[in-house]
């Protein structure tokens, strides 16, 4: 997906930009907590991950046994972009504690202190240049899970859509604060805040993210009904007003289109063995019956995805997966390059360099027993819509390709109008929106003067460092937010992505083509960018099929206004008429 934030839209709590994390990580409570002494692994924890000579990153873990002693280990670590992300090859015997967490690709390995009180250990890396950390948690409560928490629900108005809020504060038995923090439109629920202070009605509550923490100050009022205040994240601040809810209950998220097994299809896990190197760890699905079966790769967009695409809770490419499969199409989908189970590095990677892990994933699949190698094909969505032509420029074996939301025009065109649209669903007056787009034209007339990186950052410091001031920030935290900024903004793939031109490589395009795109979609618009994908296909004389779907969003889900805050808030994870549409088509283009 595309944003002028990579990967993220609007305003995200999950700000995980090129930058340290936040100095200071967790200070642990001076309390001891009951635990099973039975089996003192379990419960929550919240500590420390330290890397090489880095400052602390926070992290919390969960670590729960069932009836029959099966044991699992959930970790949020965010500058392994993992939010309550299960972790494998879990053992524990007794005080020892081992697993692997795949967004890391790291080995955890460590121990819980006799007192039952800490857990700490090592972290072996599997890139070599990694070299080892360390980890130490302190067993901590969940604000939810202790008697009388105060949860106080509101919205927050952030530059991105109003987003439903939710915090939960509650006092230790030894009279230390805790809280957690649920934004069920991002699927984050009982995050815990790394410090929670309170003195008589006012609380503090800090949540550090690599980059640009969350503060949250306020008083209780009204007898304890409301809670208001300013909520901070990096130069963003905004008054907030929270009401008391007595019935608080943890957010679920009901995702009816996830898939569960038994499958009526084969599944397979797979390695794709990448020219340069690296692999790339995917799933293999292929259809029951007898082959040869047609057969695509799904490719992600922008920002470090894993193999089913997962954003806030929802899993496209699972879900796509199994259609697909489940009518006949076999399908590929593999983890980005240093992402999940892949191998090479993602950072310092761009467009161009993933479409030759494509390239990789299409040659793999043609190769495999049971497909058939001349109806091979491609779906890529957003930045994945980009990639998927310009493969077919690497190579003349893509049969066919499908763009879900895949672009017409350069990036810098494509986020200009993007940012429109985003800011007036949020509900920026005109006057914002221009101040915006004239800020946006002119970093980019920058990129477009062909300046190298340093002389980027010479350039836009100045101005970086103004807004920054302007909206309050000073000291360390004014230096990693400018640093955080710059080093999005520079990055090779930014600097890439802005100057992209897609229509040369559609121009070339010889094997049929659908582009889809949903007309509520603010992030790829349909008016800007389907008439440039139709105009520079049939130019070149290629067989392009253009639909538009009425009230869908970027990721082809139904919506109100198709801003990217309703994306985790609505159940759809991908609209069934456009599945059944794309499995019609590829019978009709690929058939025998």
């Amino acid at each position: 997906m595309y944003t002028t934030i990579r990967c993220m839209f609007g305003f995200a709590l999950l700000v995980v930009a090129a930058a340290s994390p936040a100095v200071g990580g967790v200070v642990f409570l001076d309390e001891s907590f009951d635990y099973d002494r039975d089996r003192p692994a379990a419960g929550e924890w919240l500590g420390n991950i330290l890397v090489s000579a880095g400052p602390p990153a926070w992290a919390a873990l969960t670590i729960v046994t069932d009836d029959a002693g099966v044991w699992t280990t959930k970790l949020t670590a965010m500058t392994a972009r993992a939010v309550n992300t299960p972790c494998e090859e879990v053992t524990i015997d007794g005080a020892s504690v081992e697993f692997v967490l795949r967004a890391m690709s790291a080995h955890f390995r460590g121990q819980v202190s006799d007192d039952g009180q800490r857990l700490s250990g090592k972290i072996v890396f599997e890139a070599a240049d990694m070299g080892e950390g360390t980890f130490e948690f302190a067993r901590t409560p969940l604000a939810t899970d202790l008697p009388e928490p105060l949860a106080f629900t509101g919205v927050l108005a952030t530059p991105g859509g109003n987003l439903a809020m939710t915090v939960v504060f509650a006092r230790t038995a030894g009279g230390n604060w805790v809280g957690v923090i649920d934004v069920p439109a991002q699927g984050l629920a009982g995050l815990p805040f790394t410090r929670v202070s309170r003195d008589g009605d006012a609380i503090t509550a800090t949540l550090e993210i690599p980059g640009s923490g969350v503060q949250i100050t306020g008083e209780i009022v009204e007898d304890g009904q409301r809670f208001t205040g300013t909520f901070n994240q990096g130069p963003f601040s905004v008054e907030i007003d929270f009401q008391r809810e007595a019935d608080y209950a943890a957010p679920t998220m009901n995702r009816p289109q996830h898939p569960e097994p038994p499958y009526p299809y084969t599944v397979r896990d797979v390695t794709v063995e990448h020219p340069d190197g690296h692999t790339l760890a995917g799933t293999l699905t292929i259809p029951s019956g007898s082959g040869p079966f047609a057969a695509v790769v799904l490719i992600t967009g922008s920002g470090p995805q894993d193999r089913d695409e997962t954003l806030v809770g929802h899993k496209p490419f699972l879900v796509i997966a199994d259609y697909l499969t489940r009518n006949g199409i076999a399908v590929l989908r593999c983890d980005d390059r240093g992402t999940g189970k892949s191998g090479g590095s993602f950072e310092g990677a761009t467009t161009a360099d993933f479409a030759t892990d494509a390239l990789a994933a299409m040659q793999y699949l043609a190769t495999v027993e049971g497909i058939d190698p001349g109806r091979v094909g491609l779906i890529g969505h957003s930045e994945g819509g980009v990639i998927a032509p310009m493969v077919a420029g690497l190579t003349d074996e893509v049969d066919f390709m499908v763009l879900l939301a895949g672009t017409g025009v350069p990036g810098d065109e494509l986020l200009l109008v993007q940012g429109e649209l985003i800011g007036r669903a949020a509900g920026a007056d005109e006057t914002a929106t221009a101040a915006a787009r004239a800020q946006q034209e002119g970093l980019f007339e920058l990129v477009r003067q062909g300046l190298d990186a340093e002389q980027l950052r010479t350039e836009l410091r100045p101005t970086i460092e103004a807004e920054l001031e302007m909206a309050g920030l000073d000291g360390e935290a004014l230096h990693q937010a400018v640093e955080a900024q710059m080093a999005q903004i520079v990055s090779p793939w930014m600097l890439y992505f802005l100057t992209y031109d897609p229509r040369p490589a559609l121009t070339r395009v010889k094997c049929p083509v659908l582009a889809l795109n949903g007309t509520l979609d603010l992030q790829v618009y349909h008016d800007q960018n389907l008439p440039e994908i139709l105009k520079a296909i049939t130019s070149g004389g290629g067989d392009v099929t253009i639909r538009r779907y009425e009230g869908l969003n970027h990721l082809f889900q139904p919506t109100e206004t198709g801003a990217p805050s309703e994306y985790g808030t609505i159940e759809t994870t991908f609209d069934e008429a456009v599945l059944r549409d794309i499995v019609v088509w590829i019978r009709d283009k690929a058939g025998r």
